[in-house]
């Protein structure tokens, strides 16, 4: 994949599903880019550079059961998204903190300032969840058969949202003990606004509205990767990938910024695993088609998903386009199966995805970045298999060639919180 960074010239407004109107609403646009948003920001403008940005769904793009669904183009369908994540300013990449990570009590916070910083702020301990088997009357869903447990009293010692690409390794390992508080990488913003009447391009009288922005601290950028060309298909000289030192025009209210090619290699955090217990944990929303649980669980909790090679994937996807009678029979599946159980979950509230493109798009419920699933393997062979296919790959059941349900894969204790 090709790593880019998105350096905006000003404040950006990524609202969200809230209505916002002149005269009596406001604007919350002080949030983080959703991969949908940058995602549709960058095909677009690579449609407009080669002069064929269309202005409706009136194509007939891939068929999905022999049935041709109206698209805007068939251009760039290949493209897929990683991120987009903040990168400081001495390129230290950031991730949004797992939710399975809780404050330790004050008897155990470790106040020594921090080595090497000039704010001499304390560092805050934390633990994980315990993860312990259920074993009184409630209401967990199936088919979960294990609470993810606070491991101590609650305490009002507020977390980061991010954390850095070492204590993200640290935290998959287990081994992340402590967090150095730091200055946050975007500030909001807020400003004033008018409508304007479109017929005179005068404000209307009295059509004032707030509006939210997300500034960018100085030397903060928008990191993410975008897929090449495939391979298996000859080259289209007609879509052409160039977006370095391109002006790309992301969220609303216009507001835009330059891409600029980086020479890094994309990556995730990422650790070997050692026995047969994984932790899935999302960096980007999913949206799956069970609410909380992903499709590719079935309802015993047994992961469904199957070791493909990378390079008979577009052969496998090929009949399901092309066939209206196509139905997946898992008897004649050749591929090689996982042996792994979902047995716990630590999941935030949902998360509204929706949209506008000529007209409103579905309202969607997504679960949120830092979400964690826990998974227990046959064997450490099949950890590493289950890990193999999840890890650094987009599992969202809608959208995932958008960048929703990217994750990374760690390792958990049963009944510890370590």
């Amino acid at each position: 994949m090709q790593t880019f960074d998105f350096i905006p010239a000003d404040t950006l407004f990524c609202r969200d599903q809230r209505p916002l109107a002149a005269g009596h609403s406001f604007g919350r646009g002080a949030n983080w880019p959703l991969p949908t948003v940058l995602h549709s920001a960058i095909r677009t403008a690579l449609l407009r550079q080669m002069g064929s940005l269309p202005t409706r769904k009136g194509v007939d793009g891939r068929a999905r059961k022999g049935i041709a669904r109206k698209v805007a183009s068939t251009k760039y369908q290949w493209l897929n998204l990683r991120g987009p994540f903040p990168v400081d300013e001495k390129g230290v990449m950031y991730f949004p903190i797992p939710r399975d990570l809780v404050p330790a009590v004050a008897a155990d916070c470790d106040c020594r300032p921090i080595e090497g910083e000039e704010s001499r702020r304390p560092q805050t301990a934390v633990k994980s969840l315990k993860i312990i088997l259920n074993a009184g009357k409630n209401n967990l869903p199936v088919p979960l058969t294990h609470l993810a447990a606070p491991p101590d009293k609650p305490s009002k010692v507020k977390l980061p949202d991010w954390i850095s690409e070492s204590e993200y390794i640290a935290y998959l390992i287990g081994d992340l003990k402590k967090l150095p508080e730091r200055k946050p990488l975007w500030d909001s913003e807020h400003r004033m606004g008018v409508e304007i009447n479109p017929a005179t391009h005068t404000a209307a009288e009295g059509q004032l509205y707030a509006a939210e922005h997300l500034r960018l601290r100085d030397g903060v950028k928008l990191r993410f990767a975008v897929s090449e060309p495939p391979k298996h298909k000859p080259a289209n000289p007609n879509e052409p990938l160039s977006l370095a030192e391109h002006i790309l025009q992301l969220g609303g209210e216009q507001r835009f910024g330059k891409v600029r090619a980086v020479n890094d290699e994309w990556r995730l955090p990422k650790i070997e695993l050692a026995d047969g217990h994984v932790k899935w944990v999302l960096l980007t929303p999913a949206i799956f088609v069970h609410g909380w649980r992903p499709g590719w669980v079935d309802e015993a909790g047994n992961v469904r998903l199957r070791v493909v090679d990378k390079a008979t994937r577009a052969d496998r996807r090929r009949p399901r386009y092309d066939n209206a009678d196509w139905k997946y029979d898992e008897t004649n599946d050749q591929a090689e199966k996982i042996g792994a159980k979902l047995v716990a979950a630590c999941v935030g509230k949902p998360q509204v995805v929706g949209g506008w493109d000529d007209q409103p798009k579905p309202t969607s419920l997504a679960v949120p970045s830092g979400s964690v699933y826990y998974f227990k393997a046959d064997t450490a062979t099949e950890a590493r298999k289950l890990a193999g296919v999840l890890q650094g790959r987009c599992k969202s059941d809608f959208f995932g060639e958008k960048g929703l349900g990217l994750g990374v894969c760690g390792t958990w204790q049963e009944g510890s919180g370590a």
